[in-house]
């Protein structure tokens, strides 16, 4: 074996000429010497010249199992067990497959000192995303839209890595060159692929963002014939570090993860009820959550009521941030059904006529609900109480109430202490401050300073409550829905209102299990790219999530990952006593667990196939 240094042109110009490196090996065929090329080591190819003879011969020592006469250095031998591992691959696939009659090929006497595993790839999650990214026809979609080879491979290991080990471009790259086993599934080696194409396959996976939406929904819709029932409809924002001068999008607003330091971009999702993401858009980072609706509303064309009856196809369920006067208006004149949260402050809860809508494991009711309809606006208004919400806030309101006493009691303590404040007008402007600080609690005491009459300094603080603890939590736990679908119960309306949690949790998933977080991304086009990626990884998670759920798995993707991630493939290489080495590859047994998962998704427990080549 040996290297050479070849001149190649550019495809896209002639004129411009770059260096290709080449592992060859000579070999005679009848009178003639026949140079043949083992394997591409591209333009990136980094070892000096003077260590070229060393490098190859070390390959070789590798794939025939002979010691080394001398010592690589760390970088040297990783190279070359990556490239042996490589080699091994190529020949494997060159040389005709064996065949169960050919029995000296299947038995063979080995060394079993010499046996080592190599070469180890994860495959266990890689096998299920991409045979899910096929049953959703995802492929065959990206070939439609024009996408080259390259640009496919490249796309898809791009969501794969998004999926598993969601990280930034050049990570993304280095973990599909040298980690993961989607590479022998693709039959692509991402080595021979440059970085740049991983770069640049999110801004075309954008260009084509409507089709590919599109695409998946109507086969998630056609693979489980679910009816197309409910739209949801939040938003989320995610932050920047750095300063992000050159994304147009980047604004500082009010960041949902405490960040409003950071620049800001803001995602919009519409999912259906069984949570299949159905549109998506990004704007501006500090765009207000009302006026966002109606543009995406009319972008999705849902279908319309045709009459008065009530219609699940039209519905449309939204949080109060988004269910702003002007949107209900719009979605009343253009017809839609609507369940949104009321904004109303009396919360008139009628304990007698309260109706269970939810029961725990002991039967006993946890959540009850009160239906009246509004003369005024002709809407049903459906006020309800959670036990669990009840407990919440009762717990948030004694640690409020515990914290604004003890400043009370602070300031009061002050007035008889060194350095602290004294002076009648700033001891009003302090209590002032805390109620502000603490309005919930505040309405509830009568607070009352003593001035010093022959001084400008307070004497005295003193404070007595309103009203009693159960009068302050009569209303907790309590929230009201409205909706014009005056015909639909209680139980129906509640219940169809809570799918809107679906849209949390997946805004959930995108920031903690698929990274959404843009973190060095420097232009526009690269954050909507790194967006839109991580809702097509969404899309083939939440595929593999709802075939689970449908045979009672309920697990979390970050558990599907725990549990496969410990399947690999493997090359096992021996040393035969015919002086040949043999090397097999092939994909590690699964254990029960595993093969449960893989059995209710359709995949076949065994990934990629079993490679055999002696050398």
């Amino acid at each position: 074996m040996y290297i050479i240094k070849t001149v190649s042109k550019s495809k896209k110009d002639g004129s411009k000429k770059y260096y290709t490196f080449r592992l060859m090996e000579s070999q005679r065929v009848g009178d003639k010497v026949k140079k043949i090329t083992l394997l591409n080591l591209g333009s990136d190819f980094s070892i000096d010249q003077p260590h070229w003879a060393n490098f190859s011969k070390r390959i070789e020592d590798i794939i025939h199992k002979t010691p080394s006469l001398f010592e690589f250095d760390k970088d040297l031998e990783s190279q070359a067990q990556g490239y042996a591992a490589r080699l091994i691959i190529s020949k494997a696939k060159k040389q005709p497959s064996v065949t169960k009659n050919e029995e000296e090929d299947i038995y063979k006497e080995i060394d079993t000192t010499s046996i080592d595993n190599v070469d180890s790839k994860d495959i266990g999650c890689e096998h299920i995303i991409y045979e899910t990214i096929k049953i959703l026809e995802l492929d065959t979609k990206l070939k439609e839209l024009g996408f080259t080879n390259v640009q496919l491979n490249s796309a898809i290991g791009t969501i794969v890595a998004k999926m598993i080990d969601p990280s930034s471009d050049i990570k993304t790259y280095r973990w599909l060159c040298n980690k993961s086993g989607i590479n022998e599934l693709l039959d692509c080696d991402f080595n021979k692929i440059s970085s740049s194409n991983i770069y640049r396959v999110a801004d075309k996976l954008y260009d084509h963002k409507d089709a590919l939406e599109k695409h998946l929904y109507d086969k998630q819709k056609q693979i489980f014939d679910y009816e197309q029932t409910i739209t949801l409809y939040d938003l989320t924002n995610t932050y920047f570090e750095g300063g992000a001068k050159g994304i147009e999008k980047a604004k500082r607003g009010r960041s949902k993860e405490k960040r409003s330091d950071a620049p800001l971009v803001t995602l919009a999702v519409m999912l259906d009820s069984s949570g299949f993401v159905r549109k998506s858009e990004i704007f501006d980072g500090n765009i207000g959550e009302p006026t966002t609706f109606i543009q995406m509303l009319n972008k999705l064309g849902i279908p319309k009521r045709e009459s008065d009856l009530f219609s699940k196809k039209s519905l449309v369920v939204m949080d109060a941030g988004i269910a702003s006067q002007e949107n209900i208006d719009y979605l009343t004149e253009q017809g839609y059904h609507y369940i949104v949260v009321s904004k109303k402050r009396d919360k008139a809860f009628d304990e007698e006529r309260a109706v269970p809508v939810k029961l725990n494991k002991n039967e006993q009711t946890i959540v009850r609900a009160v239906k009246v309809i509004n003369k005024e606006t002709q809407e049903a208004e459906l006020f309800v109480h959670s036990k669990a919400k009840e407990l919440k806030e009762q717990a948030m309101q004694t640690r409020v109430q515990k914290i604004f006493i003890e400043k009370l009691q602070h300031l009061k303590d002050g007035l008889a202490l060194k350095r602290r404040i004294k002076e009648y007008e700033k001891v009003l402007m302090s209590i002032g401050r805390l109620k502000g600080k603490y309005p919930t609690i505040a309405q509830y005491y009568n607070i009352d300073v003593k001035k010093d009459p022959k001084g400008k300094n307070a004497i005295e603080i003193t404070w007595e409550e309103k009203k009693s603890l159960e009068d302050k939590t009569a209303l907790n736990g309590v929230y009201a829905l409205r909706s014009n679908c005056i015909d639909m119960n209680e139980k129906t309306m509640w219940k169809t209102y809570t799918t809107l949690t679906d849209l949390e949790a997946v805004f959930r998933s995108l920031k903690t299990e698929l990274g959404l977080r843009p973190i060095f991304h420097q232009k526009q086009s690269r954050v909507d790219g790194h967006l839109f990626i991580t809702l097509l990884a969404y899309s083939i998670l939440h595929t593999i999530r709802y075939k689970l759920k449908q045979n009672n798995i309920h697990y979390s993707w970050d558990r599907i990952k725990e549990i496969l991630n410990t399947t690999h493939r493997v090359t096992t290489s021996m040393k035969c006593k015919d002086g040949t080495t043999l090397h097999i590859r092939q994909s590690e047994l699964l254990n029960e667990e595993q093969k449960e998962i893989y059995t209710l998704l359709g995949v076949k427990h065994k990934a990629g196939e079993t490679i055999k080549v002696c050398l």
